[in-house]
């Protein structure tokens, strides 16, 4: 995939579905990033004494593995949203991932393709489950590094919402703007070196920490949250993560929405909140340090983050919408063949929800650019926060777009080119 940083860093990832069986899966592709904090296992570890109901050499989660056997097993006492991850150890080794139940059914598999590792995410019931590692040429099985990560089970996973999910160490909302430093629109909230600091959280360069802001909500709102480092599209740049919970007077927290960086964007999402006080949860994957850090709140829809647009698209011109290809706020189009552009006039800034759907199996990826001497990305999605189907192949962006002629870009996840599907502009936004 052309649209991120390339290395064999084991710390960032972009995520994109895939066909599923049993469970909410999601592959995701190793790229550059921050450092690891794991410290790996070399060789195998105990011998192959199997999990409970399955065989396999037996590792433990959150661990990284060098050269284990071609399949292990891990099991689970509660239920977790599991990272499962792949690397050949040789740059021209290809290998392929699968992940098996106790039963032998398949959840989910993933292959190398030129410069990327395979990994699955998976949302896992208590068990035992199986990890394949075969290589792709036929009779060879290049040695490679193993690595997971356990995550409370993601929205979408549970009947209902914040079930299952671990949310003991959110603090309480009695916190917010005592214990817990709080945010407002305009005022974020700093996570800096210096620890004495008023705005300061937790120390950053601390391993594991996890840095808490709150916000109270007194009415209704369509907001923005996010997490901001220095720079994220630095190769050595934290690799971020997010939780917004609602927060309760007796601890009894509710994950509302989670969101991950993605291609040199740190975490963001907008949503819908309800009257209440709620809690933002900065952290880094594989319990590394978020380094210095911003983690900021709107409510009147006029920040507005820029990144870099995905290298595939760095020489579109405004010239790309002279072709007739174009959709305003209310309209659906249905594209028929190959088409990678389409231009949307927003006559005024306004919460739009924008989604492409695909008409037959593709995993798409949706980006809007904006164009400034060169083009930038202002939104990037490849997935829909409002669903729990179990593969989801039709990104969604719901939020609000500043007024003016956007570049809609539609691809497949490994920047294919993408055809056949439809595009629909809905204003108010929503599902």
């Amino acid at each position: 995939m052309d649209n991120a940083r390339h290395g064999r860093k084991v710390a960032l990832w972009a995520a994109g579905a895939v066909v599923a069986t049993g469970a909410l899966i999601a592959v995701l592709v190793t790229l550059g990033g921050s450092s690891e904090t794991v410290e790996p296992t070399t060789g195998p570890t105990e011998a192959s004494d199997g999990c409970a109901g399955v065989e396999g050499q037996s590792i433990d989660l959150d661990t990284q593995v060098v050269q284990p056997e071609p399949r292990t097993c891990f099991e689970l006492d509660a239920a977790a949203s599991v990272t499962i991850g792949a690397a050949a150890l040789e740059p021209t080794d290809t290998i392929e991932l699968a992940v098996y139940d106790a039963t032998g059914t398949q959840l989910g598999s993933a292959a190398s393709a030129p410069e990327w590792d395979p990994e699955v995410s998976v949302e896992l019931e208590p068990g035992s489950y199986v990890i394949e590692v075969t290589g792709l040429v036929m009779g060879e099985d290049p040695p490679f590094l193993l690595y997971t990560a356990t995550f409370a089970p993601q929205p979408g996973a549970s009947p209902a919402p914040g079930e299952g999910v671990d949310t003991a160490s959110v603090p309480p909302a009695e916190a917010c703007g005592a214990e817990v430093p709080q945010l407002a629109d305009d005022a974020p909230v700093s996570v800096v070196d210096d620890s004495s600091a008023a705005d300061a959280t937790l120390d950053p360069s601390a391993a594991g920490d996890v840095h808490y802001a709150c916000v109270v909500v007194d009415e209704p709102v369509f907001a923005k949250v996010g997490v901001a480092s220095e720079d994220p599209d630095d190769i050595d740049s934290p690799d971020l993560t997010m939780a917004v919970y609602l927060a309760s007077d007796d601890g009894d927290a509710t994950l509302v929405r989670t969101a991950d960086d993605a291609i040199g964007f740190d975490p963001e999402t907008s949503l819908a909140l309800e009257p209440g006080t709620y809690m933002v949860a900065a952290s880094a994957w594989l319990g590394g340090a978020t380094g210095a850090v911003e983690i900021y709140y709107d409510d009147d829809a006029d920040l507005f983050r820029r990144s870099e647009a995905t290298s595939m698209h760095a020489g579109v011109t405004p010239d790309v919408c002279d072709d007739g290809a174009s959709v305003a706020p209310g309209d659906t189009l249905t594209v028929e063949g190959e088409r990678t552009y389409v231009c949307l006039d927003n006559d005024q800034a306004q919460r739009l929800t924008i989604q492409a759907a695909t008409l037959t199996d593709q995993d798409l990826v949706l980006e809007v650019l904006g164009f400034d001497e060169a083009p930038y990305r202002l939104a990037w999605a490849d997935g829909n926060p409002y669903s729990d189907v179990l593969a989801d192949f039709d990104p969604l962006l719901d939020q609000t777009v500043p007024e003016g002629q956007w570049i809609i870009a539609v691809t497949t996840y490994f920047t294919g080119t993408a055809a056949d599907y439809d595009l629909r502009i809905v204003p108010g936004g929503g599902e």
